[in-house]
């Protein structure tokens, strides 16, 4: 997986902001951040990027909420003041059952970064996630797992080494998928 390479959740009827340039401007972030090592982004992209994520993320939760109170998608957008198509979206997700953006450690990750929740907090959760491991599927596809947003965000520079390092410990003595067989693979056979 590339470094710039996105893998964070769909925005439901949106694009994503591209995997490395920042997303909407943020608050004041009140914890400190003196260990962050990216050398790549400064902290106030980082924190752009951060905050573009959750603000997608808690407009299409909004959108739910909304219409779950029985208000129309029309007068969703209306009240949001976004596109009736993004709100189309999300109804389309509760019709078909879907979950509308389940919590997960990138949330909570963007989250702490933010200052919206304790670092404290943050890890706790972390710490008793219930991890998914992503693995290769048919030789050129990736089929993402939970523990991918921690990766990924701890080699941006999102968590410290020390909670990376203190993650990873929990989770390598977890049980991985296995990736598809390659076609050099001797068991391997056209899906």
């Amino acid at each position: 997986m590339s470094d710039g390479e996105s893998t964070s959740s769909p925005q439901p009827g949106r694009a994503e902001p591209p995997g490395d340039m920042p997303g909407p401007g943020s608050g004041p972030v009140p914890e400190d951040l003196s260990w962050v090592k990216n050398s790549r982004f400064t902290i106030e992209e980082m924190r752009e990027r951060a905050a573009g994520v959750l603000a997608l993320i808690d407009s299409d939760r909004q959108f739910e909420r909304l219409l779950r109170q029985g208000l129309t998608p029309q007068q969703v957008a209306e009240r949001t003041g976004e596109e009736e198509r993004f709100v189309l979206t999300v109804k389309r997700m509760m019709e078909r059952g879907e979950p509308v953006r389940p919590e997960t450690p990138e949330e909570l990750i963007f989250r702490r970064f933010l200052g919206q929740i304790s670092s404290q907090e943050m890890m706790d959760r972390l710490r008793t996630w219930p991890y998914t491991f992503g693995r290769i599927r048919d030789y050129d596809d990736y089929e993402r797992g939970s523990w991918d947003d921690v990766y990924r965000l701890g080699m941006k520079g999102y968590l410290s080494d020390q909670e990376y390092d203190e993650l990873e410990a929990i989770t390598d003595p977890m049980p991985k998928p296995p990736d598809d067989p390659m076609p050099w693979d001797e068991d391997w056979r056209p899906q």
